[in-house]
């Protein structure tokens, strides 16, 4: 039986498509560990809560804007190639995000 992602790689993340032998989540893995090792594990997954849901509900959708020249995607146009510039523009939303959360969720505890 094939996987749901082989029989629709539409529903892939633009990175994920096109990664073939390379791990582009490893900087975010790894940015992920860092606050909670630094400021203890309750404020790094309270942290990385808040930085996902900012990803996904606020980040990405900009990027996605951005690419396709700041008009909305039509229901049958392809997702835009994500380019480096804005892989790195995210990383470092999401790493400022989950370093901030980290600090106020240790800070109130």
């Amino acid at each position: 039986m094939r996987s749901l992602r082989l029989t629709t790689p539409s529903l892939a993340w633009p990175t994920l498509r096109h990664a073939h032998g390379r791990l582009p989540a490893l900087p975010f893995i790894l940015t992920a560990l860092a606050p909670g090792y630094l400021l203890g594990w309750q404020a790094g997954v309270c942290a990385l809560a808040i930085a996902s849901l900012a990803s996904f509900i606020v980040y990405v959708p900009l990027t996605v804007l951005a690419l396709n020249g700041g008009g909305a995607l039509a229901e049958d146009a392809p997702a835009p190639a994500l380019t480096a510039r804005a892989y790195m523009a995210l990383l470092t939303l999401w790493t400022a995000t989950a370093w901030l959360g980290a600090a106020a969720a240790a800070h109130l505890s």
